[in-house]
C-alpha cells in the first residue's frame, strides 16, 4: 500500500512538471508566432531560449531523484515490515514457551494450595484436640481447686468452732457481742438492736455520729404504742463496761420487705463497743451447722447470750429470704444480733420467732428467722448508707491458741 502510494505520488509530481513544460513552450510557439505575423524581423533571444532548456533539464533531474528517493523509501519500508515480521515471530515463539511454562507453574500453585489446605485441616484439627485437652485440664483444676478450697474453708470453720469450744476469750466475747447490744423502749414496747457505727461520719463533715440496726417491726410498735416519740425520739439503753447509758433515738431508714431499720442515736460521744459485721464478699460462707450466738433483751432484760447452730439458709417470707437459727430466743430478741460463733461477726437481725396455737399461741424458742447480712447491705448501700456499717476481715482462731489458759 505504502509503495503504491509513493509511485503515485512521484507520478503526479512528473505530470505537474510536464504540464508546466507544456504551457512554457505554448508560450513560446504563440510568441514566435505573433512575431512572424507581425513580421517585426526580431529574433527570439538565446537567452530566454538557453534558460527554458535549463528549466526542461532540471525538471528531468527533479523527476529522476524523486523516483530514486520513492526507491529508497519503498526498499526502507520493505525492510523494516521484514524486521517488524522477525521480531513478531520472536514473539510467537517466546509466547507459545511462555504458555507451557505459565500451564506448568499453574499445575504446581495447584497442588501447593491443595497441599497448604490440608496442612490447615491438619493443623486445625491439632489444635481443636490440644484446646480440647487444655479445656479439660483447665477443668480439672478448677474443680480441684474449688474442692480444696470448700475443704480448707471447711477445715478453717471446724478449727474456729474447736478452738471456740476449747479456748473461750470470754472478755472478747463480752466485747465484740454483748456490750453493741442496746435495748429499745417504750411505755409498752421492748426490742433490741445492735450497735454498727459510732464515729466522725466521713459523708457530714466528719460528725461524730452513731447508728443502730434493728428490726423494722420494733421502731414501728413502738411508734404505735407510744406516739409522742415520733417527734421525742423513743429511748436507747447503751451498755458500757459496768454501766449503762440512756440516750434517745430516732429511726432515719426503714425497709419493710426485709424488716430491718436505721436508728440514728442522740449524742456525740464516741461509744467504744462497735459490732464487727461480717464483710458482703464472705457472706456466702455461711453454711448450715455453723455455729452461731444470738444476743437480744428478751422480755426487757440486759442483753443475753444463746448459742446455736443455722438451721436453714432458704426460708422464704413474704418475699424476702430469710435464714432459720435454733439459738434459744423469745420476745424482746427482735432486732438483737445474730453472729458468727467462731469469729464473733455479725451475720444477721434477729427478726421473728416461731409460735404454735391460736387461742394460746407458744413460743417455739429454736426456730427464729433473722434478717441475712448481704440483705442489709444491699438495702444500705440503695440508699448510699453503706458507709454506716463496719466490717472487717476477721482471721480464724489459730490452733496455738487451743492451748492457751481459759480467762
Amino acid at each position: 500500500m505504502k509503495r503504491t502510494l509513493a509511485e503515485v505520488s512521484a507520478g503526479v509530481a512528473v505530470l505537474i512538471a510536464l504540464l508546466c513544460f507544456h504551457r512554457q513552450l505554448h508560450r513560446v510557439e504563440v510568441r514566435q508566432a505573433g512575431i512572424e505575423r507581425r513580421q517585426e524581423g526580431v529574433e527570439l533571444r538565446q537567452g530566454d531560449i538557453g534558460a527554458l532548456e535549463r528549466a526542461i533539464h532540471q525538471t528531468i533531474a527533479r523527476g529522476d531523484a524523486t523516483r530514486d528517493e520513492l526507491r529508497s523509501n519503498q526498499e526502507q519500508v520493505i525492510a523494516q515490515t521484514e524486521a517488524r515480521l522477525c521480531s513478531l515471530e520472536q514473539q510467537l515463539l517466546l509466547a507459545a514457551a511462555g504458555s507451557e511454562q505459565a500451564e506448568t507453574i499453574a499445575c504446581e500453585l495447584e497442588q501447593a494450595q491443595r497441599d497448604a489446605a490440608q496442612l490447615q485441616r491438619r493443623l486445625s484439627s491439632d489444635f481443636a484436640e490440644t484446646k480440647a485437652l487444655v479445656d479439660s485440664y483447665m477443668k480439672e483444676l478448677r474443680a480441684k481447686h474449688e474442692d480444696c478450697a470448700a475443704r480448707l474453708r471447711e477445715s478453717r470453720q471446724q478449727i474456729a468452732a474447736l478452738a471456740g469450744s476449747v479456748y473461750r476469750d470470754r472478755g472478747a466475747m463480752t466485747r465484740q457481742m454483748l456490750l453493741p447490744t442496746v435495748q429499745l423502749n417504750s411505755d409498752d414496747t421492748v426490742g433490741s438492736g445492735t450497735i454498727v457505727f459510732s464515729g466522725p461520719n466521713p459523708r457530714r463533715s466528719q460528725r461524730v455520729e452513731s447508728y443502730v440496726l434493728t428490726s423494722y417491726h420494733v421502731v414501728r410498735n413502738i411508734l404505735a404504742d407510744t406516739p409522742r416519740t415520733a417527734h421525742e425520739g423513743f429511748d436507747v439503753t447503751v451498755y458500757l463496761d459496768g454501766e449503762q447509758l440512756l440516750l434517745k433515738g430516732r429511726m432515719v431508714a426503714s425497709e419493710p420487705g426485709i424488716d430491718a431499720a436505721l436508728v440514728k442515736l442522740e449524742t456525740d460521744l464516741v461509744l467504744p463497743h462497735v459490732a464487727n459485721a461480717l464483710p458482703r464478699s464472705q457472706s456466702d460462707e455461711i453454711q448450715v451447722w455453723d455455729p452461731i450466738c444470738a444476743v437480744g433483751c428478751p422480755l426487757g432484760n440486759d442483753p443475753v447470750p444463746s448459742t446455736g447452730e443455722v438451721s436453714s439458709l432458704h426460708n422464704d417470707l413474704n418475699g424476702s429470704n430469710y435464714w432459720m437459727v435454733n439459738a434459744p430466743t423469745y420476745f424482746g430478741n427482735s432486732g438483737g444480733g445474730i453472729y458468727r460463733y467462731g469469729t464473733r461477726q455479725l451475720i444477721g437481725v434477729f427478726s421473728k420467732i416461731y409460735t404454735h396455737g391460736q387461742s394460746h399461741p407458744v413460743v417455739v424458742p429454736h426456730l427464729g428467722l433473722c434478717t441475712p447480712i448481704d440483705l442489709v447491705y444491699d438495702w444500705l448501700e440503695e440508699h448510699d448508707l453503706d458507709h454506716l456499717i463496719s466490717s472487717a476481715r476477721v482471721e480464724q482462731v489459730d490452733l496455738q491458741q487451743l492451748a492457751a489458759p481459759a480467762k
